[in-house]
């Protein structure tokens, strides 16, 4: 098993253990296409960028891309892979591209059963303790170079016993360094301040950060956005 933070490679459409040998590949093809197409027309959710639906594997779900202008599925199955190895989404089990990027597609654990949305308003963000918790895995996938961005409930589910957060959709999600990784972690991080009531805190540590890379000392950034996260970290609840 790969690390969390290593390129994902080796992703591809893997073959169909009830693929039937008496029948040619195209016949088999179409049947499978038929059955995703009923799946997908009572699909479980669907955004602006791709709808997702019941795969023809047991226990899997698929996001199927309405567009990729090169690419993007790949890097976001890769962007989810790194948060999976570290618990944080839904394992990625393959992906499907097509000629043209048309209706490319990524399967992954089907997670419904033990989690559950948060909060009233799907476009609303998490608050309190959810939003805490949100931004101290935001911050741990900052240390390991990928920036998420777009955390809004209908992205976040939690575990129905231990509230932890779970991420889905990773089309908004990019690998950073050196800057970039700095303002990925010094952002979770002062979020995450906000979430707890420390808006002071927040504040002064913004400022820290930003004004070293405003020096060009990025160096210097970075071990203060590591020491406000290590803080962050050891927040457990809020009053």
């Amino acid at each position: 098993m790969r690390k969390a933070g290593e390129k994902l490679l080796g992703l591809f459409r893997k073959e169909d253990p009830n693929r039937k040998p008496e029948l040619n590949d195209a016949l088999q093809d179409f049947q499978r296409e038929q059955h995703l197409n009923k799946n997908k027309s009572n699909h479980i959710g669907q955004g602006a960028f791709g709808v997702v639906f019941e795969s023809d594997n047991p226990n899997k779900v698929m996001k199927e891309m309405f567009r990729d202008k090169g690419g993007e599925t790949l890097q976001e199955a890769d962007m989810q892979d790194v948060a999976a190895q570290m618990g944080f989404a839904p394992r990625v089990s393959g992906v499907e591209t097509f000629r043209g990027n048309v209706s490319n597609r990524i399967e992954m654990d089907d997670i419904r059963e033990n989690f559950e949305h948060h909060g009233r308003a799907a476009r609303s963000y998490p608050q309190g303790i959810d939003a805490v918790r949100v931004n101290q895995q935001l911050g741990q996938l900052a240390l390991k170079g990928v920036s998420l961005d777009d955390r809004h409930n209908g992205n976040i589910v939690y575990n129905k016993m231990t509230n932890r957060p779970m991420h889905l959709d990773f089309g908004m999600s990019n690998r950073v360094e050196g800057e970039m990784q700095v303002d990925a972690l010094a952002r979770a991080t002062s979020d995450g301040f906000v979430a707890a009531g420390l808006d002071d805190v927040a504040q002064i540590y913004f400022d820290t950060v930003y004004d070293y890379l405003a020096g060009g000392q990025v160096a210097e950034a970075m071990d203060v956005a590591k020491q406000g996260f290590s803080r962050l970290q050891k927040i457990k609840k809020i009053s």
